[in-house]
């Protein structure tokens, strides 16, 4: 693992570590050290769930900016309506409730950088203003009269190509070029194999208490082998898994439970209709009910085993997160697959607490 800055990372309890191994991670981190440097605005592009934050926080800590502040905001998560109150802030009594004047985002990053992901979204009649700001470093927040100064370095991430979007008259051309001062491209996870292990090592220790569990070398073999199509995001989520499974002292092979192995409804739409009790019944009295192959046996108690975990998983991401479209961040999937799976367990007759039968 290489940190931003070791000194600085080694004197914050708060710093986060980084895992650069693979060769083209190191490659991405040097380049990151680099332009962190200048005051450049940097434009980070990669699929979704590989790490955009992560290598912007490097920028942010390798600048001389670091020990101002970091803000993050996700273009896709707020509403347009909401947008620039978000962003520029707003006086007392710009409209009904703002008994207060509130700093948006590029005030609270004044001095430090400010990171906005899936600039993508961002939409038209909002990216003119933001455009305006980046070029004359002052704001207006919604409501008032008078201009603000802003000192705020710009690191934006995508995952989609925003030249295509220029093409298509989705994203302005100029606001393009003012935030692609310096192009950074993050690999998927399964370009940069060598970051695996290290990755999963790192979860582990953030998810569990000492003495961490180990990996065990097929367990290792079985990590290295997976594509990973949701990246870092379904790594952290199956060590978490991992972590339940296992005994404690090591995660084996059995212990790895990948997404796509999850069965779907459509596939078991009998036992989908079945109660946990139900199952557990036919399971112990096997005599009472339809004889079925150990191949079938088993895939039916993986299945319910599966949705346990699911459960556990989901009400941990609940109990934890502020709110619900936080808890379904934390679980790498989105509020309304959140609502559904949750759905779905009480189907099942699951104990979801009373508190969460309804998103």
């Amino acid at each position: 693992m290489l940190p931003a800055e070791k000194d600085r990372n080694e004197e914050s309890s708060n710093a986060q570590p980084f895992v650069f191994v693979d060769e083209q991670s190191t490659r991405l981190f040097k380049l990151a050290c680099k332009v962190a440097a200048t005051e450049v605005a940097v434009l980070i592009n990669g699929p979704t769930g590989v790490g955009k934050e992560v290598t912007a926080k490097v920028i942010h800590e390798s600048s001389p900016r670091a020990d101002g502040p970091f803000v993050a905001i996700n273009c896709a998560a707020i509403t347009a309506s909401l947008a620039e109150d978000v962003l520029f802030g707003h006086e007392k009594g710009a409209f009904t409730g703002a008994n207060n004047a509130r700093k948006g985002c590029f005030e609270q990053a004044d001095g430090g950088t400010l990171f906005l992901d899936e600039v993508g979204e961002m939409p038209l009649e909002l990216q003119a203003k933001l455009l305006r700001v980046l070029q004359e470093k002052q704001l207006t927040r919604v409501g008032g009269s008078s201009t603000v100064t802003v000192d705020t370095r710009i690191v934006a991430a995508t995952n989609v190509d925003l030249k295509e979007a220029v093409s298509k008259r989705l994203f302005r051309e100029d606001l393009y070029y003012r935030l692609c001062g310096f192009k950074l491209t993050q690999l998927p996870l399964n370009q940069r194999k060598k970051d695996i292990i290290p990755l999963a090592l790192l979860f582990i220790q953030k998810n569990s208490q000492k003495p961490f569990p180990s990996l065990t070398n097929c367990a290792k073999k079985t990590l290295e082998s997976y594509s990973w199509p949701g990246n870092v995001r379904e790594l952290e989520n199956l060590i978490c898994r991992s972590l339940i499974l296992c005994n404690g002292k090591e995660i084996f092979e059995s212990d790895i439970m990948f997404d796509d192995e999850v069965l779907s409804a459509t596939e078991e739409p009998k036992l989908e209709s079945e109660t946990l009790a139900d199952q557990e019944d036919r399971f112990q009295n096997p005599s009472d009910s339809v004889p079925c192959s150990n191949n079938q046996l088993g895939n039916v108690l993986m299945s319910n085993l599966r949705n346990e975990l699911e459960l556990q998983n989901i009400i941990a991401a609940l109990s934890i997160a502020p709110t619900r479209n936080a808890a379904a961040e934390k679980l790498g999937i989105s509020p309304r697959t959140l609502r559904y799976k949750i759905n779905k367990l009480r189907d099942l007759g699951l104990p979801v607490p009373s508190a969460y039968s309804r998103v």
